[in-house]
């Protein structure tokens, strides 16, 4: 990271991603017996569009942390060209990974949307070689890491894909990086 960059990111607020998620799922549950429109209760709203992108750096920060062992903290909301900001030390060594989240839309929201085209569409970011993508699949059906097919030479630092692999939203898994070797792991969303 270049150190304007690097001393920006510093400056954000990073937070443990359970508490937040906890408190989300309360609020989460309580709202399955409130009269909501659909899009309301799934964050789909552009006023809820912040909370989304959060939910899903938590998530993914969370499944870091359970995959590596370290806990990775988040710092929602936008920054440069990322969606959220992940953290970590190693040792004495504060670690920072800006993330943009790219998602694979349900098929009654966008039938046409493949994953596919998605990650064709990585190829557009330049400049940055330390941005983190990570692909929210986001659809009931199976998802076989090895068919992801990448462009070369991608310009970017690290390919994740997170899903959740249960109806109860309790189960997720997290695949990646792509641009390594690829490993898939199971978290449970905290309770």
């Amino acid at each position: 990271m270049e150190a304007i960059r690097l001393r920006e990111a510093g400056r954000r607020d990073y937070r443990d991603p359970v508490p937040f998620l906890r408190r989300l799922r309360f609020i989460e549950h309580r709202l399955l017996v409130e009269p909501l429109d659909t899009e309301v209760r799934s964050l789909r709203t552009n006023r809820l569009k912040e909370w989304r992108e959060a939910r899903l750096g938590a998530l993914f920060c969370h499944g870091m942390s359970e995959r590596t062992g370290r806990k990775v903290f988040l710092s929602k909301g936008e920054f440069e060209d990322a969606d959220f900001v992940g953290m970590w030390f190693d040792g004495d060594v504060q670690h920072f990974a800006p993330v943009q989240i790219k998602e694979l839309v349900p098929e009654e929201r966008n039938a046409r949307a493949t994953l596919d085209a998605l990650v064709k569409g990585l190829s557009m970011y330049s400049g940055r070689n330390d941005l983190t993508v990570l692909l929210h699949f986001n659809r009931r059906t199976h998802f076989n890491p090895e068919s992801l097919v990448l462009p070369p030479q991608l310009p970017i630092a690290a390919l994740w894909v997170l899903a959740c692999t249960d109806p109860t939203h309790s189960e997720w898994a997290i695949w990646g990086n792509f641009l390594e070797q690829v490993e898939g792991t199971r978290f449970a969303y905290p309770v």
